[in-house]
């Protein structure tokens, strides 16, 4: 709230001497909604609602309360927030109308998984204690001695600096990840991989990031947004056994494109993305067909 000016004003042909202005602006798609409440040193109160159809593409609502006394005030505050709940939920039902509807795929994804602490965060009490006595992770010891020793010694061959000024890891940080299987954590022993927990994977990652971050997200995105995990259990026994061992010890590493030239990140809006299911004309087998167009590919260049 920003007192805008401060003298006499005739609005709405109803006088006002000294008036202090105060202004909210609530901008909901095209429509601006611009409070405007008036404070001045008459009795006199009056209330007006100019309804967004009123206007091209904006509705003022002039709101002029004046008081000289506290009783005055209190109730005059009361009023004025009772005149605002109002008001919040019409531009809210009004919202409501004009965002699409949620779709049968989106219902079937809000209602997926469980809620953690995450839930005590958004209540506004998180408590830690109930954390630690909900969740008490822990690793093996061969992922505790690969957390001393691999990720340790990796550590050692990265400089910050030169990893941001080169654009690119030396060929020894590139040859050690690959030789010490960095990219297949997750990936079972029997492909090949390390058989990592995630608890284990975060407690690597979370240690990378203290030395290098491009170390860091480097060897994530394998790990998690790679199809390591998706092969492992959905992939027919042809895909695992050439994709697998090749992603485990590094020959194939996969990238993360999201961010398209229109709709940025957000996975929701992938305008000129297009998914195509259809038969092969001879075999009739099905098969996608992925068009698409993206402006940042992590890891695109080693892929």
């Amino acid at each position: 709230q920003l007192p805008l000016f401060e003298q006499p004003h005739n609005i709405l042909n109803h006088h006002i001497v000294t008036s202090h202005w105060y202004c909210t602006r609530i901008q909901v798609s095209n429509t601006i909604i611009i409070i405007i409440m008036l404070s001045s040193s008459t009795r006199r109160t009056t209330t007006s609602l100019l309804r967004p159809s009123a206007l091209a593409s904006r509705s003022d609502i002039l709101l002029n309360a004046s008081n000289n006394t506290n009783t005055h005030q209190l109730s005059q505050r009361r009023t004025l927030l009772g005149l605002v709940h109002a008001i919040d939920k019409r531009v809210y039902r009004w919202a409501k109308g004009v965002l699409p509807p949620i779709s049968k795929t989106e219902n079937i994804a809000l209602g997926s998984g469980t809620i953690g602490f995450d839930r005590d965060i958004f209540s506004g009490n998180p408590s830690l204690q109930h954390l630690i006595d909900t969740y008490q992770p822990s690793i093996t010891a061969e992922e505790q001695s690969f957390l001393n020793n691999q990720v340790t010694t990796l550590c050692t061959l990265l400089n910050d600096h030169e990893v941001v000024t080169r654009k690119d890891f030396s060929r020894e940080a590139w040859d050690y990840m690959r030789d010490e299987k960095f990219f297949g954590m997750k990936i079972p022993k029997e492909w090949g991989g390390l058989g990592f927990s995630t608890e284990a994977v975060s407690q690597v990652l979370a240690k990378l990031a203290t030395q290098c971050f491009d170390a860091n997200a480097t060897v994530a995105v394998p790990n998690s947004l790679g199809p390591g995990e998706l092969l492992v259990r959905y992939g027919t026994p042809e895909q695992k056994e050439y994709f697998l061992p090749r992603l485990a010890n590094g020959t194939l590493i996969p990238c993360f494109g999201l961010t398209g030239p229109h709709s940025g990140s957000d996975a929701t809006s992938l305008i000129g993305s297009d998914c195509v299911v259809s038969k092969h004309p001879e075999t009739g087998e099905l098969g996608v067909v992925a068009s698409f167009k993206k402006r940042y590919i992590t890891l695109a260049p080693v892929a």
